[in-house]
């Protein structure tokens, strides 16, 4: 078994990169337009946006996406000592991203959309998924705390 240190140090002699980080979308906006504010007319583009980070042990990789017209276009701040990260920290965004979003790659455009109400159909269902995992994690633990006592 071994513990943390032993672990980094087998994967340093591994040629392996010594941390494994993760991937977090903390605000998303994919609204096609703002309900009483914009008219909702198709001609008006608006993108969708994405801000998280790549969790480290000792700080993070922020990121900023901006999803348009099939182009993902992002923004990225990094600590010098994190650059062998970004590739992966990159990778590991985009994919969650386009995991959880209502948009797949397939029907970017906003024509392909009937109504907002579809995307938010969508998202609800994401949601309930979410939630149904949740709920199982909660019932593991609630299993594991009764079986310590």
């Amino acid at each position: 078994m071994g513990n943390l240190a032993d672990k980094k140090r087998l994967r340093e002699q591994a040629g392996e990169k010594i941390y494994k980080g993760e991937a977090v979308i903390s605000e998303k906006d994919e609204m096609m337009f703002i309900p009483f504010i914009k008219s909702g007319n198709k001609d008006e583009t608006r993108p969708w946006l994405y801000k998280g980070f790549y969790r480290m042990p000792d700080g993070a990789i922020n990121i900023e996406g901006k999803r348009m017209e099939g182009l993902l276009e992002l923004k990225v701040e990094c600590a010098e000592k994190h650059k062998e990260y970004l590739s992966e920290a990159v990778e590991t965004f985009t994919k969650k991203i386009y995991e959880h979003s209502a948009h797949p790659v397939e029907s970017i455009t906003v024509e392909e959309h009937e109504t907002e109400t579809d995307i938010l159909k969508k998202e609800i269902e994401i949601l309930h998924k979410r939630h149904e995992n949740d709920k199982k994690i909660v019932e593991r633990f609630r299993g594991l705390m009764e079986n310590l006592e």
